[in-house]
């Protein structure tokens, strides 16, 4: 844990600022096996915080289409009557990308190397959003995303 940020038996995690809340984000791909990137996005597709392996600019094409595979696997389950997509999974050549809702403003995106087991993928991922899913308020969404908008030193 940071500094600032706290956690005992019996306690819900806090975290007071974007940086701390960026900082559970590399926590996660360091300590979850096979995974490369991770990205928290809001749900009208704005980044708020990502992975250090993630650039802002790539950080915010993700952002938008993770926004839209989250909406677009909720509005299909919707027409069949099959309720809220818990996750998504994309198979690719090189590596898989994992998709679930934190809460209901905001979604997580995993790239995770070929190979890794996705059943403790999507389980970290299910206990991470677990333990930061109460973090994303209004106002500390808001926080990430002006965190992630101001144009860093050259």
């Amino acid at each position: 844990m940071t500094p600032n940020s706290a956690r005992t038996a019996g306690q819900q995690l806090t975290v007071r600022t974007p940086a701390e809340f960026a900082w559970l984000v590399d926590q996660f791909v360091v300590s979850t096996p096979g995974v490369t990137h991770a990205l928290i996005v809001s749900l009208d597709g704005l980044q708020l915080t990502a992975s250090r392996s993630i650039n802002r600019d790539l950080g915010d094409q993700l952002s938008a289409l993770t926004s839209g595979l989250l909406s677009m696997a909720d509005r299909s389950a919707a027409l069949l009557d099959l309720g809220v997509a818990e996750y998504l999974t994309i198979r690719l050549p090189r590596g898989h990308l994992l998709f679930m809702r934190v809460g209901e403003s905001a979604g997580l995106a995993v790239a995770a190397e070929i190979g890794c087991d996705l059943r403790v993928v999507a389980y970290q991922m299910t206990q991470f959003v677990g333990s930061v899913g109460h973090l994303l308020t209004p106002r500390m969404r808001d926080e990430l995303h002006r965190s992630t908008t101001i144009p860093m030193p050259r």
